[in-house]
């Protein structure tokens, strides 16, 4: 059976690996290596062939005995093969990526003036990219360039935003590196970034209407043209959308919200034992990390120290992948919330009639009629939530 890996700095929280076995029978493993020990472990012989990621796609080009055109526009390499002599090919498969991504969206990028945030080996292909599918224009961002962060509010007239940083990727998430405010023209946003799925510019972009794609496409149409290259052979291209949305259902969080005593809990535990993932109860984990309990939190320290916690408690869990999680009842009533929620996350309203909800140890429950409580929050479950439950049937 050949055998393939990933080379890379920071491997921990790879996607690759789930990737490639959707495209081929053969073993992938992560190698993160520091740069003393690339050689050797390029010369070692164990692999056939090597994806490679930050911070070696132009170092690698160094052991490569042949280099495709697309690797030397872009200058830089991702993908090396070992041919029948043993010598090192040298490819680019995320040129067929990216290209696949923005072909595949809403974003159309001909005659537009195109505004990329970095400029390492991501911004070189992406730039490629944008010429030949006819931008008008490329402006590289930098932070010691002609065009840097501190003059970016000159480029206001961009229409096609994409970052190719790393600012906003796990575990840093939640972060920007501009303010969409400043671009009133912009049509459309590109984030290389595929975890979390929504980065803040993703998030951003999406709350102003404007049309926004994460990386997660991109990594995974690489993957495909990398597994072509590894095996030899031409794959089913309808395979690509199939593990995009295979690869997004296996790693986006479930995430339930709705009324105090709805079932959320009770759900989400119901869930994780059917689908074999954690489940994470958001009250349970500010219980245990107080050691009181909410009741107890609200009477001797109050509601705003409390919601404080829980956006806290939440912003922990939601970095994470793959969980089921369960809210409490006001979780809604602060703004922030839900992009915390949204940027790993698929969010699911428990929906149950007001006089089956169960109050015993609910203190804003108890403090307020129901009625009142859930007109004041019904906007937010529903706008916030991508789906619902009906729980007011045995299930």
């Amino acid at each position: 059976m050949y055998n393939f890996a990933l080379i890379g700095g920071s491997l921990s929280h790879s996607y690759s690996p789930m990737i490639h076995s959707k495209f081929g029978d053969y073993k992938y493993e992560l190698c993160e290596v520091e740069e003393k020990d690339l050689e050797d472990l390029l010369m070692s012989g164990k692999y056939d062939g090597f994806n490679v990621t930050i911070p070696y796609k132009e170092k690698i080009m160094d052991y490569c005995d042949e280099i495709s055109n697309d690797s030397r526009r872009i200058g830089a390499v991702n993908t090396i093969v070992r041919d029948a002599d043993g010598r090192y090919v040298g490819y680019n498969t995320d040129y067929f990526g990216f290209r696949y991504l923005l072909e595949n969206s809403d974003i159309d990028v001909a005659g537009r003036k195109c505004l990329i945030l970095g400029s390492g080996g991501g911004s070189k292909t992406v730039s490629v990219v944008l010429q030949d599918l006819g931008a008008r224009e490329i402006i590289v961002v930098s932070r010691k360039g002609e065009v840097n962060y501190r003059s970016i509010k000159e480029q206001e007239d961009a229409e096609i935003i994409v970052n190719a940083t790393p600012v906003g990727m796990f575990p840093s998430n939640m972060v920007s590196l501009i303010n969409l405010n400043d671009f009133p023209n912009c049509a459309g946003v590109v984030d290389l970034i595929y975890n979390p799925y929504r980065t803040q510019l993703i998030l951003d972009a999406m709350e102003k209407q404007i049309p926004a794609v994460s990386g997660l496409g991109m990594l995974v149409a690489q993957g495909f043209r990398a597994s072509e290259l590894f095996q030899g052979k031409e794959l089913d291209a309808d395979e690509i959308p199939i593990a995009i949305e295979e690869v997004r259902d296996a790693t986006l969080n479930r995430i339930l919200i709705g009324m105090p005593g709805a079932g959320k809990t009770f759900l989400g535990a119901k869930m994780a034992e059917g689908t074999g993932r954690e489940f994470v109860d958001i009250d349970d984990e500010i219980e245990s990390a107080e050691a009181m309990s909410i009741p107890q939190i609200f009477k001797e320290k109050g509601e705003a120290y409390f919601r404080k916690l829980e956006t806290e408690k939440l912003r922990e869990t939601c970095k994470r992948r793959g969980l089921i999680i369960a809210t409490g009842g006001g979780v809604v009533t602060v703004k922030e919330n839900c992009k915390i929620m949204r940027q790993n996350g698929t969010v699911i309203w428990v929906k149950r009639d007001l006089d089956k909800l169960e109050t015993q140890g609910r203190p804003i429950s108890k403090s307020v009629p129901l009625y009142r409580l859930y007109d004041q929050r019904k906007d937010a479950y529903e706008g916030w939530s991508d789906f619902f439950i009906d729980n007011n049937e045995d299930l």
